[in-house]
């Protein structure tokens, strides 16, 4: 007995040795990035100097010499020479496969002239292979000479024969010739589908080419079909620009389609982002059921079911309480009823999904505010995180509902100072108070989370963020900011751009902020975007940006 009592003591003793031989094997960091300022998005030490990764997650963060001790043989050392770290930017709206698409369209960003848009067209003509359309998307009719929407005369007049879709910049409206309006059979006896509208010209009933919201979907079902190849090329190109501008997160308005691209991707190493995949609400509940019992890691993720409830202010389609300013004779195009709506929210959060809706007017708004208590009314009490996609015109007394129902206010900053060139002419002075509220809605107790749209607006953190601390255009007009008093400091704005966002998508206690237990997704800025004036934040470039502890962009 004693003989057996001496081994098990050395045993133990042995195996005592062993797991703090290994313990102390574990503290030497694979990656260790000193010398730098730190901003960890963390309410106790928010600067820090240094971080140490092992794995894909960080073990440590704090002053130079404290993480020195994580060093091994092996540890990789980044000296940032005094440059600006935070967390991963984590983009909470994008259409990440529509803007690698549009990378290979005509882009009419910016043009001012009709002849200008019939000259880009023609230059797309020639190259076209037969049976191909001319697609692009950037056009502003308020840049155009009246501001009037365009109609298909400028197109046919020079292709009679090739059908053409051009998309607004806001993709809520297109223009089309009178070939493709042929392909699809649309002409003055065609009725208005729900949710759309075939513009007529008033006098005659002929269809102008313009087509508003879901009404595109009667000449889309004509056009040529993207395959799996294009979609893979397309996201490629998308997850290229999102290294480049240190974005280690999305939230993705998905298909069925880019789903499967996603998990090829994935499989075969080349997913450079994580991402959180959204799917239409109207899809059959099955396949909405099958994606989010599949899709569970850190890296590829079901996040929620989408709809729209209305268009876009530039459009003049976003639903409103009151007539648009510049167009009495409307209030906007609400794409369902409020009955449809409830209905349509209600299944999905008895089904327990996370629900988004696109609600850009008041009304819209605030009919989505309704249905979502509605649903907690009626459904089983659990922890929720609906949210409403852009909030960019709100009701005072609705601004207090985001917090009292936990409802995730998804933001898109660089709208604001894109939109402010005609906001007013849209709504005036009196209903802008309450326009991009990023100020009311958080200390109203909201949660911001913030995105980029792309390819609607640019996908560039820098540019959001400026936004969201100037509410100025990027030449610095009007000095003050347009609605000054909804501002946002830099660190709320990088907030909501990294835990923000996180805590939409349920990940804020795997990502966001940069402590012990993150996942290491992190960015490194060339320039401290915390001091430097607010201009120089346009001029910001990203040096690194690390996923998960490994290097997916190095500035060259």
């Amino acid at each position: 007995m004693k003989w057996f009592r001496k081994k098990l003591g050395i045993l133990f003793c042995l195996l005592i040795f062993l797991w703090l031989h290994c313990r102390g094997t574990n503290k030497e960091a694979d990656l260790i990035l000193c010398n730098g300022v730190v901003y960890t998005c963390c309410d106790e030490n928010p600067f820090v100097q240094s971080v140490a990764v092992r794995g894909k997650r960080i073990i440590a963060t704090g002053k130079d010499d404290f993480i020195s001790r994580f060093k091994g043989e092996e540890t990789r050392v980044i000296d940032l020479a005094g440059r600006f770290v935070c967390p991963g930017f984590n983009d909470a709206h994008i259409h990440l496969m529509d803007g690698g698409l549009n990378v290979e369209e005509l882009d009419l960003t910016g043009v001012t002239t009709a002849r200008e848009i019939q000259r880009r067209v023609l230059a797309k003509i020639r190259v076209l292979e037969p049976g191909e359309w001319v697609v692009g998307r950037g056009w502003d009719q308020s840049l155009l000479s009246g501001g009037n929407l365009p109609n298909k005369r400028i197109l046919d007049i020079i292709s009679p024969d090739v059908p053409i879709m051009l998309k607004r910049i806001c993709g809520h409206v297109v223009l089309v010739n009178s070939k493709a309006l042929y392909i699809a059979g649309i002409d003055e006896k065609t009725p208005d589908p729900p949710g759309g509208q075939i513009e007529k010209d008033p006098e005659t009933g002929e269809p102008t080419g313009i087509l508003k919201e879901a009404a595109q979907a009667l000449v889309r079902q004509y056009m040529p079909v993207v395959n799996d190849a294009e979609r893979e090329e397309a996201i490629m190109r998308g997850l290229a620009l999102a290294g480049r501008y240190g974005i280690t997160s999305i939230q993705d308005n998905c298909t069925d389609e880019t789903v499967y691209v996603y998990q090829k991707l994935l499989r075969e190493g080349l997913l450079t982002c994580r991402v959180s995949v959204w799917l239409p609400i109207q899809e059959h509940m099955s396949i909405l059921k099958k994606w989010r019992g599949r899709l569970k890691g850190d890296m590829l993720r079901f996040g929620l079911v989408k709809g729209f409830i209305d268009g876009s202010m530039g459009a003049r389609t976003a639903a409103l309480f009151e007539p648009y300013h510049d167009d009495p004779g409307t209030k906007g195009l609400p794409r369902m009823s409020a009955e449809q709506l409830n209905r349509m929210v209600i299944e999905a959060d008895r089904e327990g999904f996370q629900i988004a809706f696109h609600a850009i007017g008041d009304m819209a708004s605030h009919m989505v505010l309704n249905a979502y208590e509605m649903a907690y009314n009626l459904n089983r009490n659990r922890p929720r995180r609906h949210r409403i996609e852009h909030a960019q015109l709100l009701k005072s007394d609705d601004i207090s509902r985001f917090q009292a129902l936990g409802v995730v206010a998804s933001m898109q900053p660089v709208h604001c100072i894109e939109d402010m060139r005609w906001i007013v002419q849209r709504l005036g002075n009196r209903r802008c108070r309450y326009a991009y509220a990023w100020r009311s809605l958080q200390d109203h107790g909201a949660h911001l989370a913030f995105g980029t749209d792309w390819p609607v607006s640019s996908m560039n953190p820098m540019l959001g963020l400026y936004a969201a601390v100037t509410r100025r255009d990027t030449l610095g007009y009007p000095i003050q900011g347009w609605m000054p008093n909804e501002r946002l400091a830099i660190e709320e704005a990088i907030k909501a751009y990294t835990r923000g966002s996180a805590y939409a998508e349920w990940m804020e206690k795997e990502k966001g902020y940069l402590a012990p237990g993150a996942l290491a997704d992190l960015v490194v800025l060339d320039q401290n975007i915390m001091e430097i004036s607010s201009k120089n934040i346009l001029k910001t470039r990203v040096e690194y940006t690390i996923l998960g502890g490994e290097i997916v962009y190095q500035r060259r």
